[in-house]
């Protein structure tokens, strides 16, 4: 990690609150060791949950002077785990997903934008996926009106 990183994420070590556990590395990768990712579903409802605090007190954020010589102008992330069974994996990311250089895919965009509609309750599965396909094809339409229907007050 850089050093920024560590100064804001290593503090945290046995978060408390949802807002706590999104600044605990640990428990980001307890979550997606969990569930396969960390979004606001695995926060709110499962960052204290057995199986991610069993992987969030076993990880240590670790300086890396290759990290913090690209950095803030690339984001490396570097990981190292060692196995029961005695290896040692070890991956590495050169441009985060979501950066320009690795951006979502428009299936991983739909997906995310239906999880956080969801999440929040701000429009249904399917004017989700009504919005998606309009947003999708906004540069091939003839005139662009009201995308969903007005929020009543």
């Amino acid at each position: 990690m850089h050093q920024a990183a560590i100064d804001v994420l290593g503090p945290v070590t046995d978060p408390t609150t949802v807002h706590q556990a999104k600044f605990s590395m640990g428990t980001v990768l307890g979550a997606i060791a969990s569930f396969g990712r960390a979004g606001l579903a695995e926060f709110e409802h499962h960052f204290r949950d057995p199986a991610v605090v069993a992987v969030r007190d076993r990880v240590r954020m670790v300086h890396d002077s290759e990290v913090e010589a690209e950095y803030p102008r690339r984001w490396i992330g570097k990981v190292t785990v060692e196995t029961i069974d005695g290896r040692t994996l070890r991956g590495r990311v050169d441009e985060p997903k979501g950066d320009p250089g690795n951006t979502l895919s428009r299936a991983e965009l739909a997906e995310k934008a239906q999880r956080l509609a969801h999440f929040g309750g701000a429009a249904t599965d399917e004017e989700v996926r009504r919005l998606c396909a309009e947003a999708f094809a906004v540069a091939s339409a003839p005139r662009i009106g009201t995308l969903l229907p007005p929020i009543p007050r």
